[in-house]
């Protein structure tokens, strides 16, 4: 049975395939994007490391997983940070940092500035609070403690790491659509060969 152009089975046949292909372009350049920056982090890394100045890296990424910043940052986004040269981080700026507090048992924290305090032209210390808090966190933070200020949030992306934390569904998302589009293109073929058998 050959299926023609204008029947839906072939419109169903040729969404599915154009939006199976645009899933994959979004994906290669998501990851081409992702490998440019891990270019960018391994070699400010290594520049460090050569210097001897052993600083936190240029560009770096975390998923949040408490409610201290909503709605600002919801638990689950994923945060990109920057760091900032020397002693630039002003009121205002939300910053990730390693957290002296034996509660958090040393885990990086993202809260807001909402105070500083001037230690030198290299240094100071930073007052924190989280939006989603009713008080400023219990100790202030060191620059030195600071691994960057928020540049970037995306919503929602920590759900699809524990997605594909699982094998299972890395796999999945991987082979389901390369499997698709194979799927499709074997079908075409077969169309255009049994086309040309009934031409002939």
């Amino acid at each position: 049975m050959v299926v023609e152009e204008n029947s839906l089975s072939y419109k169903i046949q040729y969404l599915t395939f154009f939006v199976t292909r645009a899933f994959l372009i979004a994906v290669f350049c998501l990851l081409f994007l992702l490998s440019i920056l891990i270019v960018v982090y391994f070699c400010d890394l290594l520049l460090n490391v050569k210097s001897g100045n052993y600083k936190s890296p240029i560009f770096n990424g975390y998923v949040i997983v408490s409610q201290s910043m909503v709605p600002t940052i919801n638990i689950n986004d994923a945060i990109v940070v920057k760091r900032q040269s020397d002693d630039k981080y002003n009121i205002g700026d939300i910053i990730s940092f390693f957290s002296t507090e034996h509660d958090v048992n040393g885990n990086v924290i993202t809260h807001r500035v909402v105070g500083k305090n001037h230690v030198s032209d290299y240094s100071s210390n930073y007052i924190t609070k989280g939006d989603n808090n009713p008080v400023p966190d219990r100790l202030s933070v060191n620059t030195s403690n600071i691994y960057g200020k928020v540049v970037f949030i995306v919503p929602h992306l920590g759900n699809i790491q524990k997605f594909l934390t699982k094998p299972i569904n890395f796999i999945i998302a991987i082979l389901l659509p390369a499997l698709i589009i194979i799927a499709f293109d074997l079908g075409r073929i077969f169309m255009s060969f049994k086309k040309s058998e009934l031409n002939s």
